[in-house]
């Protein structure tokens, strides 16, 4: 049903896949820079908050489009539909954004410490729990951008997406507002697509084979 209404472009997925990796690395620059650089103008902070902030949404759309247009095309494997390259980039520039996203906010957590540990309690954890995330959170960016030369992908996008339930969880017992939440169901959404696009790795390869199995052999043209 959704095929009839949406046509994947493969020139434009391509373009929109490169275009999504670069603004992931822009939202992660500019994230950092401000959360840790010290940046006491008050318009220069500003800005960069609202950049950081604002250019979430863009980044989804994009994802949502390339995930689309995957799930649309991944039986189709031919010369002019790339898809085993078009998943390629796009894991790229979401296990970027996650990892480096998780990364960020584990350090985050390190610098209010005092904070974190006060949370935590007030949450009826022990201390040594706030240990075992920071850690867990840690190992599991690291799994998600090795992914590629280890293919620890899905299991640490799992182990993720279980912290991201105990966090909203934890939220709910609070009787937090649901917008404390929203960060973690965010991520928790981003690394169920995450699983989906290593399931379409994997299928991509599988038909990629499939594909060299049955092609006709090229039969050389005499002189």
């Amino acid at each position: 049903m959704l095929s009839l209404v949406f046509k994947p472009d493969p020139v434009l997925a391509g373009k929109l896949s490169v275009a999504y990796t670069w603004l992931v690395l822009l939202l992660i620059v500019v994230t950092w820079v401000f959360y840790f650089a010290g940046i006491k103008d008050p318009f220069v902070s500003g800005l960069l908050g609202g950049i950081a902030s604002s250019g979430k949404y863009p980044a989804r759309i994009l994802l949502g489009y390339l995930v689309t247009s995957i799930f649309l095309s991944i039986r189709n494997m031919d010369e002019d539909y790339p898809v085993k390259k078009l998943v390629r980039l796009t894991l790229t520039g979401v296990s970027l954004a996650t990892g480096l996203s998780f990364l960020i906010a584990t350090e985050g957590k390190a610098a209010n410490l005092s904070d974190m540990t006060a949370f935590f309690r007030q949450s009826g954890y022990a201390v040594w729990f706030l240990y075992f995330i920071m850690v867990a959170e840690t190992l599991g960016a690291i799994g998600v951008l090795l992914h590629f030369k280890l293919k620890t992908g899905p299991l640490a996008t799992t182990g993720l997406m279980l912290i991201m339930i105990g966090a909203m969880y934890t939220h709910r017992h609070n009787k937090d507002p649901f917008s404390d939440s929203y960060a973690a169901l965010s991520q928790f959404i981003t690394l169920g697509l995450m699983l989906i696009l290593f399931y379409f790795e994997r299928e991509a390869k599988f038909m990629e084979e499939e594909h060299k199995k049955t092609a006709p052999a090229r039969v050389p043209v005499m002189p």
